[in-house]
């Protein structure tokens, strides 16, 4: 058993990542969707998807995140059987020609289960083990959870924060988005929300038998929060980790950065990179971005600061 004092890592993949001590590494994005808000419909075909996982991982990529079905607000959802394929197809083309460990985002348990069994090393799932709790009508009773797919493939995974409440913060007053699992007390405080849902997630990987040092953390900026919600959790990021936590923040070119600054999608690069230098104030260990050149040297750049000043986040 290690002592408490000794260096924390993750496993993923065929690769280790030491945490801490100011450590950040990237997670790259590729959407092999149709529709997703940023880069929609450019990596559709497999041989361009590959050609940008392997332009990512030569970049300095950590991770490629791949999804086949895009979450922005107005998506239009695929079957399980299309996204199936679209990422097994992907995943398995990737892996032919490098190491580079692969996540799947997808908040599907059947298409987990499959993208997992054709290689994926990571499980990012939007709905932090939740969906079938908070969607009983859509899963039924016999269905197999998003946790126990996890835990029989013993793989890491990424949990994020989303719930019920969804993204217009006066509807909420009207009593139209209220949710049953959030509490009244963290309504108006998103910090403290983000903080119970998460809480419940780890506890449904406690009952799968997940173990928690296996688990990232991620704050899920957009998703059932306004862009006010999101600036505040922005500010705020310090105060959702506890010690021994492994967190990612995913607020890349995100409605969030468009809304502040009044910029296209294409034009939210710099506001992206002042996200990522939070994340690592706040002593997160990953960011998932889709520009890792410009990512990667904002990182280093802190990182040289901080070597410089003899100061590291824990």
């Amino acid at each position: 058993m290690k002592s408490k004092n000794a260096e924390r890592e993750i496993k993923i993949g065929k690769r280790v990542y030491p945490l801490g001590n100011g450590r950040m590494y990237l997670m790259g994005i590729l959407n092999v969707t149709e529709d997703s808000f940023s880069d929609g419909g450019e990596y559709l075909k497999p041989e361009l998807a590959l050609r940008h996982a392997l332009e990512m991982a030569e970049e300095g990529a950590d991770i490629i995140d791949i999804g086949a079905e895009s979450t922005r607000p107005g998506y239009q959802p695929i079957s399980p059987e299309e996204e199936t394929e679209r990422l097994c197809r992907v995943i398995k083309l990737v892996k032919k020609e490098t190491d580079i460990p692969i996540s799947v985002d997808t908040y599907k348990a059947k298409v987990m289960d499959a993208a997992l069994t054709a290689g994926a090393d990571l499980a990012n799932d939007i709905w932090g083990l939740r969906y079938e709790e908070m969607h009983p009508e859509k899963t039924g009773e016999n269905v197999e959870t998003m946790a126990r797919v996890i835990a029989r493939h013993g793989c890491p995974a990424v949990l994020m924060h989303n719930d019920l409440m969804g993204r217009d913060e006066e509807k909420r007053t009207s009593g139209m988005a209220l949710s049953s699992h959030v509490s009244e007390e963290s309504v108006d405080d998103p910090v403290r929300r983000v903080r119970e849902g998460l809480d419940r997630s780890l506890a449904l990987a406690d009952a799968a038998g997940i173990d928690r040092s296996r688990l990232i953390l991620d704050p899920g900026i957009g998703f059932a929060k306004s862009n006010r919600e999101s600036l505040i959790l922005l500010d705020r990021l310090r105060e959702l980790k506890k010690e021994e936590e492994c967190w990612l923040l995913a607020a890349s070119r995100k409605s969030v950065i468009g809304d502040a600054l009044d910029l296209p999608v294409e034009e939210r690069e710099e506001g992206t990179l002042v996200t990522t230098i939070l994340a690592m104030e706040a002593g997160f260990s990953f960011v998932r971005v889709h520009s890792i050149p410009q990512n990667l040297r904002a990182i280093r750049m802190l990182q040289a600061v901080r070597t410089q000043s003899g100061f590291h986040n824990a």
